[in-house]
């Protein structure tokens, strides 16, 4: 379980520890930090199947999503200026970047820079509920792996008094699992953003500015979550801290879906991700192809998918074959699900139609796409075994 409630309602957020300890181009403001973690939270739901109600599309190049104004906390924004602060905060998020940069043994940097939300916005004219977010694939899958994941006090984010503050207590909750930890303060300054920005570049601004206060803040409410104790020696760039959990919290491994995990042929329902991604190919579909009947195309659809899965077993990919199928609905070629050939029936025989169809396949010297097309036991009712034994 990711979100528990404590014995005082504290309700809890989970971020994935190796997310959690990015690197990141700029720093963040609380609101900024806030918003990020609730566009997380909506997210993970999705991939763990609580709830796909705020997804909008699921594609292989973006994420779309509704993130629910109402349920924000109010506590963060100026009284009346909810728009306005928002507005401020998801044009900070706007800029926000993943900076991946290495230098090679030859002396040759190579570097990535990934844009985190290239599309953010909030019409209340059309949707006062809703902030729309749009999270490219190569952030979005970033996010979704939490075999190990950090949990977050909900309220304590609100308390805190900076986004540095919501930062660092991220980071330590990343470590709490050690209870000891060291890192270079130049590292520490990456993880805050404040490396790239060129902020803090001396010890003592850094630990009178943003250290010391972020710790006594966390450590005021140690009842609550951690206790933060660290030093550094004169000298040494490392920085060494203690963290002292006072309240356990649940770390139990949350299930998360997987767009390559098998369609039961008997059940024939794809998983949350699974079905949301086929809607979302279909919602794309239908402005360059008419579809008459989705419900039908689903099932043929699915139909594809469990024989591809019995086919190419651990080489299955849902996107590959989802992709392909998208081409065949946009040019109208995909008029019969190919897989319904494959569907299990008490007995296969001699079929006229199909041994026409396969004898000009294999004139032609298509046998991979006989293998394709019919089962192996169709193939064999009607005269071509020899295509399975070659």
């Amino acid at each position: 379980m990711e979100i528990v409630k404590l014995k005082d309602e504290r309700e809890l957020r989970a971020v994935n520890r190796e997310f959690s300890l990015g690197e990141y181009g700029e720093s963040w403001t609380k609101l900024e930090r806030y918003l990020f973690i609730e566009i997380y939270n909506v997210i993970k739901d999705f991939y763990i199947s609580r709830s796909d109600e705020n997804i909008k599309g699921f594609s292989s190049e973006s994420i779309l999503l509704n993130l629910p104004v109402n349920k924000l906390d109010k506590t963060l924004f100026k009284k009346s200026q909810l728009s306005r602060d928002l507005m401020n905060a998801s044009e900070g998020l706007s800029k926000k970047q993943i900076v991946l940069k290495t230098l090679k043994d030859d002396g040759q940097w190579g570097f990535r820079f990934i844009s985190m939300f290239p599309d953010i916005g909030y019409d209340p004219s059309t949707d006062k509920n809703n902030m729309i977010v749009k999270i490219p694939s190569s952030i979005y899958e970033q996010m979704v792996p939490i075999e190990s994941y950090c949990q977050l006090d909900l309220k304590l984010l609100s308390v805190f008094g900076s986004g540095n503050t919501i930062r660092l207590y991220e980071i330590f909750k990343s470590y709490a699992f050690k209870k000891l930890f060291s890192i270079d303060f130049n590292e520490l300054r990456k993880l805050l953003g404040f490396f790239n920005e060129g902020s803090y570049q001396e010890w003592k601004h850094f630990n009178a500015k943003v250290l010391k206060p972020a710790v006594k803040d966390i450590n005021s409410h140690k009842q609550y979550d951690i206790e933060v104790f660290y030093e550094k020696r004169r000298g040494l760039d490392k920085i060494s801290f203690t963290i002292k959990t006072h309240r356990a919290q649940d770390l139990s491994k949350i299930q998360v879906l997987n767009l390559n995990e098998s369609i039961d042929e008997i059940l024939r329902k794809p998983n949350l991700i699974q079905q949301k991604y086929i809607e979302t190919v279909l919602f794309f579909c239908k402005k360059y192809s008419s579809i008459s009947n989705e419900k039908e195309l689903i099932e043929w659809i699915i139909s594809d998918l469990i024989n591809q899965q019995a086919k190419l077993e651990a080489k299955f990919n849902f996107k590959h074959s989802m992709n392909a199928i998208s081409k065949q609905v946009r040019i109208g070629s995909y008029t019969q699900p190919y897989s319904h050939k494959y569907l299990v029936i008490d007995s296969i025989t001699f079929d006229p139609l199909i041994y026409e169809e396969i004898k000009k396949l294999e004139r032609e010297g298509l046998h991979e796409v006989i293998k394709d097309q019919y089962s192996s036991e169709q193939i064999r009712a009607n005269h071509f075994g020899f295509i399975l034994d070659s």
